[in-house]
């Protein structure tokens, strides 16, 4: 999947090989499978795998959402959703998105957040489609990026009157 994030957003380099991207994405994977509702989801063509989901559960109390949002005890999370671009606008994306839903409701859980990257479009309108709007953004400046601001000398405001 990195390699379509870099396709999407080159701005945003320099990004992480294959070998260091698997390993964090396998870490965090196995941490979020072994909770008891976590789900993940494989799409074959035939024997091929053409894409996957993956969506997890957390209480809502351990996230954002609380201080700003009235909603249930537990959100879902789908943490990543993702399909070979061969294999895109098929509706192989909104097959899974559709049984991560239900999945994700068999448990209970009927509030979902996601995110996607700024330059995904394509999934930007997927998500759109399927009742998601923009809800909290970030934003990120790295260490190698320049300051565009300029600040000059402060001035001290002079006496009322």
């Amino acid at each position: 999947m990195d390699h379509h994030h870099q396709a999407l957003m080159p701005q945003l380099a320099p990004y992480v090989g294959d070998e260091d991207s698997w390993s964090v994405c396998r870490g965090l994977y196995e941490t979020l499978l072994a909770k008891p509702d976590s789900v993940l989801l494989l799409a074959y063509d035939g024997p091929d795998l053409v894409g996957y989901g993956l969506a997890h559960v957390m209480d809502t109390a351990d996230t954002w959402i609380p201080d700003t949002w009235k909603r249930g005890a537990r959100v879902g999370e789908i943490e990543s959703l993702a399909v070979r671009t061969a294999s895109r606008g098929r509706g192989i994306g909104t097959a899974l998105l559709d049984a991560l839903h239900a999945a994700l409701a068999a448990n209970g859980v009927h509030d979902v957040i996601l995110g996607v990257l700024a330059g995904n479009h394509a999934a930007q309108r997927l998500y759109e489609r399927h009742g998601y709007r923009p809800t909290w953004l970030h934003l990120s400046r790295s260490s190698g990026t320049p300051s565009q601001a300029r600040i000059g000398p402060g001035r001290r405001p002079g006496p009322a009157g």
